[in-house]
């Protein structure tokens, strides 16, 4: 294949900033960006401390700068806070004029840094109280909680020191999540506090660290419980440390009880405050601790700083009540609340999944293209409108001072939004994990189990990475209503321009965080996106289902997992799927494993280059897209809009921007070709996976070839038929036949799929009552030959491509002809394509995909 044999009417983002930093990914990892090594086998190579935290005391630095030498324009600027949920005048002037402009790869390591260590001064637990569990509970925790489902922290930032009252306790390390705040307990005892990576990094099935993949193995509600309750076992196990002396009747006799155990001193005190599985949990490891020399010197050290430093309220609010505790002892793993002690406390116990973060749709386009009801729908709950307002309610729900949190100036420097806009710009990078090479998954099967989802399941599950576009009443999906519980809520008529919604009583929240402002609070759940499903057991709103064959099975039939039968957690609900045959099961469940939001490819929006507004024939306009995206993929995209001067986005053709063709691709040293243009290098992958060399150019704000008297780029865009959302491909033609079915063709990932699509109704009206895949067909990589010449002295073209039977092994060549106006096919005519642009154009097809 000639090397400008691939190209299409492109044009790339122009700056490339990435470009130096990608001789930083390291063999064998996956980067999000092409500047941060995301997935990869080794816990300190994936977190980066030392480059994280460098590049983020230079863009804080800098930030500080800034500042400074823009005082005076800054100065005149409203800073007056409505609520948290709205960035001021000032807050948006350096959001638009810093941190928009700032060195993007610097910026992209710091917000890795934040996701890991910045704890934007909230609460947590004392680090003196850290440090006692982690040297006398080594073997009972394990290193780093890992026990409780963590990883130890390898990096010298999470070592704490020997134990001053034993050396021979060397040191520990903290676990992965938990690190120094800035904030403090009571009045002035020092705490750690939770870090995003604390419960959205993980160990995946393969051995590989990924990053923002829910840690599905964290038992996050029974940690709390033995921690909390820890101090009071310590104290008050036989032989409590308090000298209390054990109770004797009226005739001097020792007291026992129902068993004929022996009732001590502290039992009554141990009853109150802990439940008996906590006791019971705790009973040997605690023992193991009192006989360690120094540890109950400790301990009273310990109890002596809490006293002076905090109040008995406050020492209230770090260990849980009774009822909590069993609640909290009856979830399972990578499920939590994060809204009880010792956190901030709503009044509710409400478990949830512990979620995956990567693919968060942050366009406005796609979130009105696909019917988003809150912008990007995050949170369980779907009410969430974009990473800023998630991360800045979390900086404000859980702040050191509960009461008063604007007296503090570390809470005041972390509310301002471009003080962590590093992290939002990082979480928008994240992808997900590739499919690991030590298990064998069936494509075949996935392509069967998306022809069922395409007919079934996208309805609901409708959002470009298989998520929700609205969250669901609980009864819609016939589960328990805990959720709505959430955050104490109640009805308040004059909410919304007096149509009313749902209020909170919790103080804290209501002050901070008016509702309409926030985003709604739904009182409902919403579909997660499908990310890395081969590695995602807990399923359903609360975690209760273990894996896709549980969640496929009708509720009756599953498995309750709760430990405590009388705190039972529902279940129930999305039977979608239960009655499938087994072998449709299977096919569903192989397609979810291997679910992927470039299957989408389409839909992502979120390129960095636009050519100029084309206006159409029928008044309407379009505009060419370039995407390139996370470092590693180029996207071609079509974008269209209902005026003719490409302002108004058409939000009712469901595939806008329309279809995209894919290349995986690294960009590399940049350099002048022989016109005088940028230029780079660049390696990209074939859909064989082997891996090819050329080179691009930029001319004209367009990609070019980059070999001295190449063709100018073309453009070209396939007209699809978007009558119905759960449909994805390119239609044959438009012709509705007797059998009220259509013809459709749809490739992707280097397969053609035929398709037939029947309809309900006379004219193909209706909706669609099925889709039956009729052939499949795999194809070599295209190929442009020149095939003569037009108007005496211009090139001719046609596209060969080179197809194979999947059914049957027999083979097909098909020659693509390209005249004036349009590209057309030979044989089934299947591609009908529009010309846009001077001169003639070179591609590589690689995968053409539309919307879902």
């Amino acid at each position: 294949m000639r090397k400008t044999s691939w190209r299409l009417l492109i044009a790339l983002f122009m700056t490339l900033a990435c470009v130096p930093a990608l001789a930083q990914i390291i063999p064998g990892y996956q980067s999000f960006n092409g500047v941060t090594n995301d997935v990869g086998p080794d816990l300190a190579t994936v977190i980066e401390y030392d480059v994280t935290k460098a590049a983020c005391d230079q863009y804080q630095a800098d930030l500080d700068q800034y500042l400074l030498d823009n005082d005076a324009v800054l100065s005149q600027l409203d800073d007056t806070e409505v609520s948290l949920a709205v960035m001021t005048e000032h807050e948006q002037y350096i959001v638009d004029n810093f941190v928009s402009n700032y060195d993007e790869a610097t910026r992209l390591k710091c917000g890795k840094y934040m996701f890991f260590y910045e704890t934007f001064d909230t609460t947590g637990p004392p680090k003196s109280m850290m440090h006692f569990m982690l040297r006398n509970f080594d073997a009972y925790f394990g290193p780093g909680f890992s026990n409780y489902g963590m990883y130890e922290d390898p990096n010298v930032v999470a070592t704490i020191p020997p134990s001053p009252f034993n050396p021979a306790i060397g040191s520990k390390q903290l676990p992965v999540g938990i690190a120094a705040s800035s904030g403090d307990f009571g009045s002035s005892v020092p705490v750690y506090s939770f870090s995003c990576a604390a419960c959205h990094f993980k160990k995946m099935d393969d051995g590989n660290f990924a990053v923002g993949i829910g840690n599905t193995n964290f038992e996050y509600a029974r940690m709390l419980s033995l921690q909390g309750q820890l101090p009071y076992v310590f104290l008050f196990q036989d032989d409590n440390l308090l000298g209390i002396p054990d109770p004797v009747d009226e005739f001097g006799n020792p007291v026992y009880d129902e068993g004929g155990n022996l009732i001590h001193g502290g039992t009554g005190l141990l009853n109150a405050f802990v439940i008996p599985e906590v006791q019971q949990e705790l009973s040997a490891p605690v023992a193991a601790a009192r006989a360690t020399p120094g540890a109950i010197d400790e301990w009273f050290a310990l109890d002596a700083e809490l006293n002076a430093g905090s109040t008995q309220a406050d020492r209230d609010q770090i260990s849980s009540t009774l009822d909590q505790q069993r609640q909290g002892w009856a979830t399972w793993s990578g499920v939590m609340d994060f809204l009880v002690p010792p956190m901030q406390d709503d009044g509710q116990f409400t478990i949830t999944r512990i979620m995956n973060l990567a693919n968060v749709v942050s366009d406005e386009n796609v979130q009105a293209q696909h019917g988003f009801q809150h912008k990007a729908g995050l949170g369980w709950h779907g009410g969430s409108y974009d990473l800023i307002n998630f991360i800045r309610s979390i900086v404000s729900l859980t702040p050191s001072d509960t009461v008063n949190p604007e007296s503090r100036a570390e809470y005041n420097y972390w509310v301002n939004e471009y003080r962590f806009m590093p992290l939002v710009d990082y979480l928008y990078t994240m992808d997900e994990p590739k499919l690991p090479n030590d298990r064998t998954f069936d494509m075949l099967a996935a392509k069967r189990g998306e022809q069922i989802f395409d007919t079934n399941c996208t309805s609901c599950h409708n959002g470009p990475g298989g998520e929700t576009s609205r969250s669901y009443d609980h009864a819609e999906l016939n589960v328990e209503d805990g959720h709505a519980a959430f955050l104490d809520l109640y009805w308040d008529d004059t909410l919304f321009g007096g149509v009313g919604g749902y209020e909170t009583s919790v103080t804290a929240i209501r002050d901070r965080f008016p509702a309409g402002e926030t985003g709604y609070y739904t009182r409902g759940v919403k579909g997660p996106r499908f990310i890395s499903m081969w590695d995602n057991n807990r399923l359903l709103h609360n975690g209760s289902s273990w894996g896709l064959e549980e969640l496929l099975t009708c509720a009756s039939s599953r498995v309750d997992h709760s430990t405590q039968p009388d705190i039972p957690f529902s279940n129930q609900g999305h039977e979608f799927g239960c009655h499938f045959s087994p072998g449709d099961k299977a096919d569903l469940i192989a397609f979810l494993e291997t679910f992927s939001t470039t299957r989408n490819v389409g839909n992502l929006y979120n390129g960095q280059f636009d050519t100029p507004c084309n206006t159409l024939n029928n008044g309407k306009s379009q505009v060419v897209n370039l995407t390139f995206t996370k470092g590693k993929r180029m996207d071609l995209l079509v974008k269209r809009y209902s005026d003719a001067n490409c302002q108004v986005f058409d939000t009712s053709i469901v595939n806008n921007p329309g279809h995209g063709l894919s290349w995986e691709m690294d960009v590399g040293t940049p350099f002048i070709n022989s016109r005088g243009y940028l230029s780079h290098n660049v390696t990209y992958t074939k859909p064989d996976g082997t891996i090819a060399e050329d080179v691009i150019a930029i001319e004209g704000n367009q990609l070019a070839n980059a070999e001295e008297g190449d063709p100018e780029p073309r453009g070209m865009f396939i007209r699809p038929r978007t009558d119905y959302p759960g449909l994805n491909g390119l239609w044959l033609n438009n012709e509705c036949t007797a059998a009220n079915t259509r013809e459709l063709l749809a490739i992707r990932d280097g397969v053609r799929v035929n398709k037939t699509v029947s309809y309900n109704a006379p004219g193909c009206t209706g909706g669609v009552l099925s889709m039956v895949n009729d052939s499949a067909w795999s194809f070599e990589d295209p190929k442009w030959l020149q095939a003569g010449i037009r108007y005496e002295s211009t090139p001719k073209y046609n596209l060969r491509l080179k197809m194979k039977n999947l059914a049957d092994g027999s083979n097909w060549t098909q020659f693509i002809n390209v005249t004036d106006t349009t590209l057309s096919a030979m044989f089934n005519n299947y591609f009908a394509a529009s010309i846009n642009g001077n001169g003639q154009h070179y591609t590589r097809i690689y995968n053409i995909n539309t919307a879902e």
